[in-house]
């Protein structure tokens, strides 16, 4: 079996935008369970979500800006750890940065409940 790498990287793209629907459809689905439960920890874990999705955005983007190395090469399991590593670094973020993202989303989402 024969692996051509440009075509590895294509389909993680297309993985990684199909990942991003998927997470937003995931939000929209946590948002109603929230707002249909009255439940306010619900509606804050879910704003913390979608602020991780917009921040891994941001970062893979910026990544994207980033000269390959040439040492390490340009490989498809470089890119999966890559992808790992800024998720886990998305989902940091979100949780311990103040960027007011999931505030602002949480304060106006919670007039509803």
């Amino acid at each position: 079996m024969n692996v051509n790498p440009v075509n590895s990287i294509d389909e993680m793209n297309q993985l990684n935008q199909l990942n991003i629907k998927t997470n937003t459809d995931a939000f929209q689905k946590a948002i109603q369970d929230a707002m249909n439960s009255k439940d306010k920890e619900k509606l804050k874990e879910a704003c913390q979500d979608l602020e991780a999705v917009f921040v891994n955005q941001m970062l893979t983007e910026m990544r994207n800006t980033i000269p390959k190395d040439p040492l390490i090469g340009d490989d498809f399991a470089t890119d999966v750890f890559t992808t790992m590593m800024y998720d886990n670094y998305a989902q940091s973020i979100a949780k311990n940065a103040n960027l007011g993202i999931a505030d602002a989303m949480y304060n106006q989402l919670s007039k509803k409940i």
